[in-house]
């Protein structure tokens, strides 16, 4: 099931996509635990690497139990991105690949004319991507989007190979439909015949039939796992007992998924502070109840009641009682 990203073995077709205010340290040290797979930090800002920026250094945190990790920067000026890459290659910040996101459709990104923005014009992006390639000692992959308002992600592709990009992360949609509707996984099921680098595709993976169904029509390499995964991390191990033909089984135990809280909760206060790690939590948590009766009442609890660590497992407690 192994593959390439330049001379980076990748054992695991399931792959931890970047999320920002999600992959930090702490989710990807909490999410490894259910498998030796590839993981990226959280975006970087390539102008906030070269003021020194003490917020994106702290995202920069990696350790040796992370490869294969990859970093994931983002930015509009080529000077400015040579300039990023520069620092990182003189750092001693760990990491095996290098990832530039050209997929992000939020309205801030794109007004510094980075992420999904940079798709628009395809001669300017080969010239971007080709010049970071040159630059960058450690293999260079992309996120993409299917195209900006329209579906072009063909022609991507083929630039981004020419540009040297070892390996392209797609999300089947266009920057114009952010995250609504169904993902057009169909718009790369002749990929393969057409690029020489291995992909992969994220999209709606909220389950193993989802990930079965991604892979075989796109004929991807890897899914990515996003959203679908937070609360969720048995998903990663189904999907690779799926994929492996072994019996796998997708009901959630409510005790298990306290556990895996109170588990993420621990590193995750390690990592922030309590302060940070709650109003985190009053996001995240709710989701690890996602499909049990009462979820609605369990996440007004936590939004509403859930002040310290010592609130949240009271909290976990009465569910547990009551359940």
């Amino acid at each position: 099931m192994s593959f390439y990203i330049g001379d980076v073995e990748i054992k695991n077709k399931v792959i931890l996509a970047p999320m920002a205010g999600i992959t930090s340290f702490s989710y990807r040290k909490f999410m490894r635990q259910f498998g030796d797979f590839l993981v990226y930090t959280e975006m970087i800002s390539d102008c906030g690497l070269i003021y020194g920026n003490q917020e994106t250094k702290r995202l920069l945190f990696t350790d040796n139990h992370e490869s294969p990790i990859a970093i994931q920067l983002f930015g509009g000026d080529k000077d400015n991105l040579l300039k990023a890459i520069d620092i990182l290659e003189k750092s001693n910040f760990k990491y095996d690949i290098l990832d530039i996101n050209l997929a992000c459709p939020v309205p801030k990104v794109l007004k510094s004319k980075a992420g999904s923005f940079l798709l628009q014009d395809l001669d300017k992006l080969y010239d971007l991507m080709n010049a970071i390639c040159k630059k960058s000692t450690k293999p260079v992959s992309a996120k993409v989007r299917l195209g900006f308002d329209e579906i072009n992600i063909i022609n991507i592709c083929k630039i981004l190979e020419k540009a040297g990009v070892k390996f392209i992360s797609i999300h089947c949609r266009t920057k114009k439909e952010l995250y609504s509707g169904t993902p057009h996984y169909e718009a790369i099921s002749n990929l393969k015949k057409i690029i020489n680098i291995p992909y992969g595709v994220s999209g709606n993976i909220f389950s193993v039939e989802d990930a079965l169904n991604a892979l075989k029509i796109t004929n991807a390499d890897a899914v990515l796992l996003a959203r679908g995964g937070i609360g969720n991390p048995d998903l990663i191990t189904n999907i690779n007992k799926a994929l492996s033909n072994k019996p796998f089984n997708e009901n959630k135990n409510l005790q298990r998924q306290c556990k895996y809280l109170l588990d993420f909760s621990k590193m995750l206060i390690d990592e922030k502070g309590e302060k940070s790690a709650i109003a985190i939590l009053k996001g995240i948590a709710p989701k690890f109840f996602v499909g049990f009766n009462n979820s609605k009442t369990i996440r007004q609890k936590i939004v509403s009641n859930c002040n310290s660590i010592a609130d949240l497992k009271s909290i976990i407690n009465e569910i547990l009682n009551y359940n």
